[in-house]
């Protein structure tokens, strides 16, 4: 017989496969069938045979029809398939697999989101004129982690100096900003890893308390100008200046910090830290091209004595002023003075103590090169002892990194000099050069990761004393984690 290729063949086939179980199985059933049921009819007859066949079978066995298991056609039914639509569909199921592949494997895409997963903006609306639509209160929240171990060369010669290596927190800072619309703002920041007090009279080892860093109000109604009135950094030097989080090296220059704990002989630095007072400051772009020239100014009153310390020691201020002049981001070149009167002791026991110096500094940062250089003079008189001369301290430093474009590796190198009491003398005595000058080389290697906000940083100092000083082997290594957020 000669079937035509049409839509209905297909299930006519297949219903053949199906029947023809059924009908050979009433074949058997019947005794004596009749030979015209079992002759082949031709194509004429076989049309309407298989249709009243179809009608009466589900009456008749209706279970029997549904058995899979008695029915095989894979072979007969893959000779009808046109192998035409087999190979379309084949083509298109290919194209999907792959495409679904390269979306899933692609690492670049991996990285790219994951350190992000969606960071929610970090502005969130507080308590404070929320139902207005202007001067709302936006509240941003940020801060950064630094924590790492120190490790100080054993001194044969001082017990004191390589007994305690171990880990060491050296900031968990919380920094809030609440600011409205108009300019008006507050900054409060604290820090768990500010130390308070030694455990023992004998021990180097220190208590690690909470205590507030920045807390101030500002206005700012101008681009270059804003009022603020608080604790805050006290303008003067730039290393002071830059943030802990974005320092080259782990520990600021040791003209700035001094030397601390069981590093070496304990030599108070020259920084003026936070002040509690009032400041003015802001900058100014001439061209009003922020990638240009500008003016960068700052002048405080302070109290003078310190941070988180209430009311002053006597009724004089200190006097802060400094001016930077800039180029976009590429140099800047800044200067800075100040004049601070203190008092110490009880009374009837009270001494004056008048301070007073100037810094002056270069930064400069092209194609991922940093650079920086800085001195400082701090002069420090008695005027009520006169048995107690005036000395002048001098700190100078200067470091280079370069920060390479693919894999954020930052190498770097510090050169550090301080002399504490660099020049010192009385009414008609000549100056007096003392041995207690320190010269530091530091060398880093920091890690930059690119795609999450963490820094890797290692440092080994070399610490040198001046000849006719006593001599120690204080060399120090350290190494440090920082994540920001």
């Amino acid at each position: 017989m000669v079937f035509r290729s049409t839509l209905w063949f297909v299930p006519f086939v297949l219903f053949i496969f199906v029947a023809s179980p059924v009908v050979a199985q009433e074949a058997e059933e019947s005794p004596e069938p009749d030979e015209e049921e079992v002759v082949e009819p031709d194509e004429d007859v076989l049309d309407e045979p298989v249709e009243g066949d179809e009608d009466e079978a589900p009456e008749e066995e209706p279970a029997e029809i549904d058995e899979p298991a008695e029915v095989d056609p894979p072979d007969e039914i893959d000779e009808i398939d046109e192998p035409a639509e087999v190979d379309e569909v084949d083509e298109v199921d290919e194209v999907d697999e792959e495409q679904e592949v390269d979306e899933l494997e692609d690492p670049a895409e991996g990285a790219a989101i994951a350190p992000a997963r969606g960071a929610p903006d970090p502005t969130f609306r507080v308590r404070g004129n929320v139902d207005d639509d202007e001067d709302r209160w936006f509240l941003d929240i940020g801060g950064y982690i630094r924590a790492g171990y120190t490790h100080i060369e054993d001194d044969p010669n001082f017990d004191v100096f390589g007994q305690n290596d171990g880990f060491r927190l050296h900031d968990a800072r919380l920094i809030t900003r609440a600011e409205m619309d108009n300019g008006l703002g507050a900054i409060v920041s604290l820090d768990a890893g500010s130390r308070l007090i030694r455990t023992s009279p004998d021990s180097p080892v220190e208590e690690l308390s909470v205590r507030m860093t920045d807390a101030y109000v500002y206005y700012s109604p101008l681009d270059y100008l804003e009022l603020n009135l608080g604790q805050f950094k006290a303008p003067f030097d730039v290393e002071d200046l830059i943030s802990t989080a974005d320092l080259l090296f782990i520990n600021r220059a040791v003209g700035n910090r001094g030397v601390q704990d069981v590093e070496g002989f304990n030599v108070a630095g020259m920084s003026q830290d936070r002040q509690v007072g009032m400041r003015v400051h802001g900058t100014y772009d001439i061209l009003d091209d922020e990638d240009g020239p500008g003016v960068g100014y700052a002048i405080a009153v302070a109290n003078g004595n310190g941070p988180n310390v209430s009311m002053n020691e006597n009724d004089r201020l200190a006097y802060y002023g400094r001016l930077d002049l800039y180029w976009g981001d590429l140099i800047s070149v800044g200067s800075a003075a100040f004049h601070n009167d203190r008092t110490f002791g009880d009374q009837p026991d009270r001494v004056d103590r008048q301070t007073w110096g100037w810094t002056a500094d270069v930064r400069a940062h092209f194609e991922g090169v940093s650079l920086l250089a800085n001195v400082v003079s701090e002069t420090r008189e008695v005027p009520d002892i006169e048995q107690d001369p005036e000395t002048t301290g001098l700190s100078y430093q200067a470091q280079i990194a370069y920060e390479e474009p693919f894999f954020g590796f930052q190498p770097a190198y510090r050169f550090a000099y301080y002399d504490p009491t660099f020049r010192h003398g009385g009414e008609g005595e000549d100056e007096i050069f003392e041995h207690d000058a320190l010269t530091y080389h530091t060398i880093g290697l920091n890690y930059n990761a690119p795609d999450y906000p963490v820094r890797l940083m290692a440092n080994y100092t070399l610490a040198l004393e001046e000849e006719g000083a006593p001599q120690l082997d204080n060399n120090r290594a350290d190494i440090l984690l920082q994540l920001q957020w």
